[in-house]
C-alpha cells in the first residue's frame, strides 16, 4: 500500500522529481517521471497552507518538467478524473491516466509503457 492523504506541497514533489531527472540524464541514462497524486495542491512552495497559491506552483513546475522534455505520466488516483489534473498533465507534457485504484500491476504496466522497449 502506498499512503496518502495530508497536505500536499505538490510543486515541491515536481521539483524534486525534476530535479532527480535531470541529474540522471547528466550521467547519461534516460530518465521518466511517474506522479501518482490526486492532484489536489494544498501546501505552496513556500510551506504556506494556500491552495491558490500551490496550484500555481505546482502549473509553474510543470511547464519546467515540459521544458526539460521528461517523458512523465501523470496517475490521477483521485475518485473521479479531473480535468484540472488532465490540464496539469498537458502542462507537463505527460500523459494522463485516470486510475482511482491503482494496484501494482497497473502501476507496473504503465511505467513500462512510459519507459518504452527495452534497450
Amino acid at each position: 500500500g502506498l499512503p496518502g492523504g495530508g497536505g500536499t506541497p505538490l510543486a515541491a514533489g515536481l521539483d524534486a522529481g525534476l530535479a532527480l531527472a535531470v541529474s540522471e540524464r547528466a550521467k547519461g541514462r534516460t530518465p521518466s517521471l511517474v506522479l501518482l497524486t490526486d492532484g489536489r495542491a494544498n501546501i505552496a512552495r513556500s510551506g504556506a497552507q494556500d491552495r491558490a497559491a500551490a496550484g500555481a506552483d505546482a502549473e509553474d513546475a510543470a511547464r519546467r518538467l515540459k521544458a526539460e522534455a521528461i517523458a512523465s505520466a501523470f496517475i490521477d488516483t483521485g475518485p473521479r478524473p479531473r480535468a484540472d489534473n488532465a490540464a496539469l498533465a498537458s502542462a507537463m507534457g505527460a500523459r494522463y491516466q485516470p486510475l482511482p485504484y491503482p494496484d501494482a500491476a497497473r502501476l507496473g504496466a504503465l511505467a513500462k509503457d512510459l519507459a518504452g522497449p527495452a534497450r
